[in-house]
């Protein structure tokens, strides 16, 4: 967020983003948005240790808990449940290509072992995470003015001098400026991320008195703000070097290792940063939560929300984010669309139908589809956007609908259902295609048309709402393309099919919810 966040949260001085300790302790209230001090603050991590197995996460072990994440959509452990909260868009400029530098400030950088291997882990963390499916996640927060897409890495400096202490934030404003006109820094550009990352033991001073990593007032481990004019913002990020002091920590797995730290404050400012880089007289505001303040990384920073990126055959330590689709946090969506393809492990892509014996026999697909039910762990059956959101309106225009990317596979041989494929005789659509809703009958004629063909091995003939195949659909994992499903803006729209199986009777029904506008 615009303000400190110890250890977890928007580490900045407005956009201060707390780095959480291994358990969490009480978070203040958001301060007012109007004005530029630090809002929403979360405490560092308690010293105290929490049981085995818990909220612990050793880079020891990172590799064998990082997730597989064979699905589209990349969700942290079950017992990630922060409070749901609605992102809301304040008319704002977003960052649409992060084009990171960072400046290590202070000698150390250059000579000592653990400062050299944290500014390793950080170049490499920066250098793929802006085309990792983290980065991707961002996209959900595109509005048609600020599309998001990839972001760069465009190097690092380091400031050999000693940087002061404590390193005032007003310092640390005229430092980038410095750097960049000694030519040691890129120029400023809307893009443009400074990282600023001070030596070790040098406690950052935030606007409003608090202080990270350490210092007199130990409020936070990081933050993310910007300065400058309305038009040309200098949007950067600060990360103080973790240490714990009094009873704080901005170390989270009970080590003194800098690197996961770093990586996920890192992160959480990234994300943030991305979708709500400024506040007044900057611009307004970008997305955060009008009830609490928070951002979509404060949502979700906590011990048990962490998660791992796995870029190539490099894993960093994330700070998931907060997603509105899917009313939960989420650590990355798939970069491009998925396959059409009911085969995954769970949580998969499909909503498989209902039916002990025949969940499989037809599935929906909705592209994308973000959701996932606790109970289950199996994607939702009800798939909202807001019309003109360039991230899941297939037409990304204002025109008064949601034009919903929906497929549907038969007889798949799915891990996560007990089910096997079998014959299909024939499937009915509802609505149908002469219903009195002019939307609902062209709904309903583009996917009978698609179901109609699915299977290589069958002919089906429509009659009226119904398919009947000829012979019986027995072809495993036939499945549609992706068609356009339009729901006008304000209402919902449903899809149901009911297939005869040979195993037995399969339903399944999706509801498709288009906002009039942005949260």
């Amino acid at each position: 967020m615009h303000r400190p966040l110890p250890w977890r949260d928007s580490l900045r001085p407005r956009h201060l983003a707390l780095v959480l300790a291994v358990v969490l302790i009480p978070i203040l209230g958001p301060a007012p948005r109007a004005h530029a001090t630090p809002r929403g603050k979360l405490p560092p991590r308690p010293v105290t240790a929490t049981p085995p197995g818990r909220d612990t996460l050793s880079r020891a072990v990172a590799g064998a808990l990082a997730p597989t994440h064979a699905d589209a959509v990349n969700h942290p452990d079950v017992t990630c449940r922060p409070r749901r909260e609605t992102l809301n868009y304040h008319g704002g400029a977003l960052v649409q290509n992060p084009d990171v530098f960072l400046l290590f400030w202070g000698n150390e950088w250059n000579s000592d072992p653990e400062h050299l291997s944290a500014k390793a882990a950080l170049v490499s963390m920066y250098q793929n995470l802006g085309t990792s499916e983290y980065a991707c996640a961002w996209r959900e927060y595109a509005v048609p003015a600020y599309p998001l897409g990839a972001g760069t890495y465009n190097g690092s400096f380091v400031i050999a001098s000693a940087p002061p202490s404590p390193l005032d934030d007003s310092v640390i404003r005229q430092k980038i400026q410095n750097e960049i006109a000694a030519g040691h820094a890129p120029a400023r550009s809307d893009d443009r991320v400074y990282v600023v990352v001070p030596e070790k033991g040098v406690p950052v001073a935030a606007t409003d008195g608090s202080t990270g990593c350490g210092g007199a007032n130990f409020l936070f481990c990081g933050y993310h703000d910007s300065f400058g004019t309305a038009g040309a913002p200098f949007r950067y990020e600060v990360l103080p070097y973790p240490c714990t002091s009094g009873n704080g920590t901005c170390f989270f797995d009970g080590s003194t290792d800098p690197v996961p730290s770093f990586e996920s404050v890192g992160s959480h400012e990234l994300t943030e940063l991305v979708t709500d880089p400024d506040s007044p007289p900057i611009d307004n505001g970008g997305w955060f939560s009008d009830r609490s303040g928070n951002e979509n990384a404060d949502i979700c920073a906590g011990s048990r929300c962490d998660d791992q990126v796995v870029v190539g055959s490099t894993t960093y330590t994330v700070n998931p984010a907060w997603s509105n689709l899917a009313h939960a946090c989420i650590t990355g969506v798939a970069c491009t669309p998925p396959a059409i393809e009911c085969t995954d492990s769970a949580p998969g892509i499909c909503v498989p139908a209902t039916g002990r014996t025949s969940a499989c026999g037809v599935e929906w697909l909705a592209d994308p589809n973000l959701t996932l039910v606790a109970k289950t762990q199996l994607p939702g059956r009800t798939i909202r956007c807001a019309d003109g959101q360039p991230f899941c309106d297939a037409d990304g225009m204002q025109d008064g609908q949601c034009t919903f990317r929906i497929a549907a596979c038969l007889n798949s041989q799915d891990p996560r259902v007990p089910c096997t494929p079998t014959s299909i005789t024939s499937v009915k659509l509802t609505p149908a295609p002469n219903s009195v809703d002019p939307t609902n009958s062209a709904n309903a004629a583009t996917v009978l048309a698609a179901l109609a063909t699915a299977d290589p091995g069958s002919v089906g003939t429509a009659t009226g709402a119904v398919i009947a195949y000829s012979p019986a659909a027995a072809t495993s994992n036939a499945c549609t393309g992706y068609v356009n499903v339009v729901v006008p803006a304000g209402t919902l729209r449903r899809l149901g099919v009911t297939a005869q199986t040979g195993s037995g009777t399969a339903r399944n029904r999706l509801t498709l919810t288009c906002s009039a506008s942005l949260p």
